[in-house]
């Protein structure tokens, strides 16, 4: 059965199957019921395309707290770290840092992640950087028109950039992710509860990347200014085990990820971003999608502070930073965060970031 595409939210539908025969547990109609109303709405926390929730949340779209409090742009600005690895090529010194992101549903699903990066030169207009990115979530609500089903999710992930100069204004750069595997659990609304390693799974996911790598180039048009562009293209292996199914079902997901972006200085005071992005999970007939506008702006508010405003996909962020000689210490706040494509299954959410980073 093909996913309905609902606008930018991630569709899903559950595999049907035949009941087996025999006896039935007490609780099988229960269970069945509440799949299949989780199979009618607008939310990727179902089915094989469920997998690629925590892709929304983790390394696919990742960027620093900076630039999540302007928007969550990840393709055309200069960081203390950097989504796109064609910023390795500008780099003169070592730099790190490490970002933690806590976001709570009203349905009460908490997700918690954790990245941590480091970037070097390795030569003349040439560079690496290295990170990890750690996502998991407590068991907590999965909205339905029955009630809250709980959930669990999880993603690791660990990826190495390589950037290069390739003329005064132009760098490019590459990227893979030897480890990119994630998880989806929903379990049985009557015996899951909200407490942990007990309750039946009656939907599971899982991922792990196989073949790609991301694509990065820039083309600094001002000092301050940058167009940029991001590419990820990747083959998943997913197992999906549903309800009523006597084994998993084996699938094979091409995950692609674009942005495009544009930066620039407004006033000696003032800088600001845009980007499009797009997200896209696929086999056959099968698609998770997503996309939309981040843009914001950032405002010297002296030799140390800076205050951020923006918008991720209609979504307000906002955020604040300050520099200590050659130490950073970065804080965002985002309204929603991709509340188009999982705000119908998990609720409204908030989310806080905190970033320290450095150069040396």
């Amino acid at each position: 059965m093909a996913p309905q595409r609902l606008g930018d939210s991630y569709a899903a539908t559950v595999p049907t199957q035949e009941a087996p025969t025999g006896r039935r547990s007490p609780r099988r109609p229960i269970v069945l019921a509440a799949l299949t109303v989780l199979a009618c709405l607008p939310a990727g926390a179902q089915g094989p395309e469920g997998y690629a929730v925590p892709h929304l949340f983790a390394l696919p779209t990742a960027t620093t707290a900076r630039q999540f409090g302007m928007g969550g742009v990840s393709s055309c600005l200069p960081d203390v770290g950097f989504p796109n690895p064609a910023f390795a090529g500008m780099l003169t010194a070592s730099q790190g840092g490490v970002r933690a992101s806590w976001t709570q549903f009203d349905g009460g699903l908490d997700l918690t992640g954790t990245q941590a990066w480091y970037a070097t030169r390795v030569g003349e207009g040439q560079g690496i950087q290295v990170l990890g990115l750690w996502l998991d979530s407590n068991r907590g609500g999965v909205m339905t028109p029955m009630g809250s089903v709980p959930g669990e999710f999880e993603e690791h992930d660990a990826a190495i950039h390589y950037g290069r100069r390739i003329s005064e204004r132009c760098l490019l750069g590459i990227g893979v992710s030897p480890l990119m595997e994630t998880e989806v659990n929903l379990y049985h609304p009557v015996d899951g509860s909200v407490v942990q390693h007990s309750g039946s799974v009656v939907q599971h996911s899982d991922s792990e990347a196989n073949v790609g790598g991301r694509l990065g180039a820039l083309y600094q048009f001002a000092p301050d200014g940058y167009a940029g562009f991001v590419f990820d293209w990747y083959t998943e292996d997913v197992n999906f085990q549903g309800a009523g199914m006597p084994a998993p079902m084996n699938f094979e997901f091409t995950s692609t990820e674009w942005a495009l972006g544009l930066s620039a200085r407004l006033s000696p005071e003032m800088l600001a971003a845009a980007e499009w992005m797009e997200l896209e999970s696929k086999d056959d007939d099968m698609v998770a999608r997503t996309d939309g506008l981040h843009v914001g702006v950032e405002y010297q508010v002296s030799d140390r502070v800076r205050l951020r405003v923006g918008s991720n996909d209609a979504a307000l962020t906002a955020g604040a930073g300050a520099r200590f000689g050659d130490w950073v210490v970065n804080y965002a706040f985002i309204d929603d965060w991709n509340g188009g494509s999982v705000g119908d299954v998990f609720g409204e959410s908030d989310t806080h970031q905190v970033e320290i980073g450095g150069y040396w």
